[in-house]
């Protein structure tokens, strides 16, 4: 049994870059090789329907992390409050809606977890390999789980989004 060495987000922050997506969740970093393609393109997809429904100003791509407690997330797509805190070089706190399109291996309950207790208003489950969206949203102090037939409502987004739409 291996053990998983635990850091700050000062020792996370000092790590050099690397090819791919590093995330700080619960002080363990996750590190996930470069998107596949199709990964990519579904991501692209989601990344203009909210900008063409919410424009562009709070919309962000791969790569805009989020200091969320004492960790960093990057949402595949993500959509800020308007008044998104910053403390100058990141955001705080978490996103109004994040999108997570899922890797294999990628584990969603503890992100869910640090996103709902930091704010976050709806987080999109993305299964490209089922074509499958799973919709979590904060009702009162209750987040509701939403798995997605054909279309869904987004509250947050005031839209609705088909499943069509995501995948192609």
């Amino acid at each position: 049994m291996s053990t998983t060495t635990l850091i700050t987000f000062a020792e996370f922050e000092a790590l050099p870059d690397i090819e791919g997506k590093r995330e700080l969740v619960d002080g363990e970093v996750i590190e996930m090789p470069p998107p596949e393609n199709a990964h990519s393109r579904i991501a692209k997809r989601i990344l203009f329907l909210l900008a063409a429904r919410l424009g562009e100003s709070r919309v962000w791509q791969d790569h805009t992390g989020y200091r969320i407690g004492k960790g960093w997330i990057e949402p595949d797509v993500s959509v800020s409050w308007p008044e998104q805190r910053f403390d100058g070089r990141y955001f705080v706190g978490s996103p109004m809606i994040a999108v997570e399109i899922l890797s294999p291996g990628e584990e969603i309950d503890r992100k869910l977890t640090l996103y709902f207790a930091d704010g976050a208003q709806e987080v999109w489950v993305v299964d490209r390999k089922r074509g499958a969206v799973t919709v979590y949203s904060r009702k009162d102090d209750q987040v509701i789980r939403d798995s997605v037939d054909h279309e869904f409502r987004s509250a947050a987004a005031g839209s609705v989004f088909s499943l069509a739409e995501i995948f192609g």
